[in-house]
């Protein structure tokens, strides 16, 4: 009798690299690069390195399930969103730019039902407290600081190894879809305030209709708001 014994290998389904994961893989080589772009005056250069470690690496990982402090009080877990983020970083101590937390309050009215923008300050919550009444209902409101043991590994990857202006857009399953670093548009003092929300929401607004779209909400959703 001939017994014939037939195996199947079972291949492990590769895991998904997490954002936090491939920033330490990739942080050290372009801070190298960068700071040698930024010590030679070259601005260009260094958003260049920017936006390639971005594209290249850090979009598609998975963004860490976050659990963000709320000003209005309670927590905030990413997870619990359910549909694409923005998420604009900042710290008490720097300057806003002019007209910016109102084209902010104005495009999470226009996009309220299809994403969702959260508002981090790199603070403790009494340091931010003034600043964050500023924004509207629509968008939630968090801060978070490395004195909090909890916010530790988050503040390490978002404040310190990527920068504390950041822009992260991710879609509704935490997917990193894009991030810009700095300020989208310097709006000049003197720019009267109708125009100089006009400049902010329209930046914004740019980035967050490319948001949607990469996230799979149709272009025709998109020119009902």
């Amino acid at each position: 009798m001939i017994v014939i014994v037939l195996s199947c290998a079972v291949h492990a389904q590769p895991q998904e690299k997490t954002f936090s994961v491939a920033v330490k893989q990739n942080i050290k080589k372009y801070n190298t690069l960068s700071n040698k772009a930024y010590e030679n005056g070259d601005i260009e250069q260094g958003q260049f390195l920017f936006d390639t470690l971005v594209s290249n690496q850090l979009a598609g990982t998975k963004f860490e399930d976050y659990t963000l402090k709320r000003f209005s009080g309670g927590k905030l877990k990413l997870s619990s969103i359910k549909k694409p983020i923005m998420i604009q970083t900042y710290s008490s101590w720097c300057v806003m730019n002019k007209g910016e937390i109102p084209a902010l309050n104005k495009l999470a009215r226009k996009y309220h039902k299809d994403l969702q923008i959260v508002v981090v300050f790199w603070d403790r919550k009494q340091a931010a407290k003034s600043l964050a009444s500023q924004f509207n209902g629509y968008i939630e409101v968090c801060y978070a600081n490395e004195n909090y043991k909890k916010d530790e590994a988050m503040v390490a990857t978002l404040k310190y190894a990527i920068g504390f202006l950041t822009s992260y857009y991710i879609d509704g399953n935490l997917k990193v879809i894009s991030i810009k670093k700095g300020a989208l548009v310097q709006t000049p003092k003197k720019t009267p305030l109708k125009e100089a929300i006009k400049q902010q929401f329209d930046v914004y607004n740019e980035a967050l209709s490319s948001l949607l779209v990469k996230s799979g909400i149709r272009k025709e959703i998109l020119a009902t708001h």
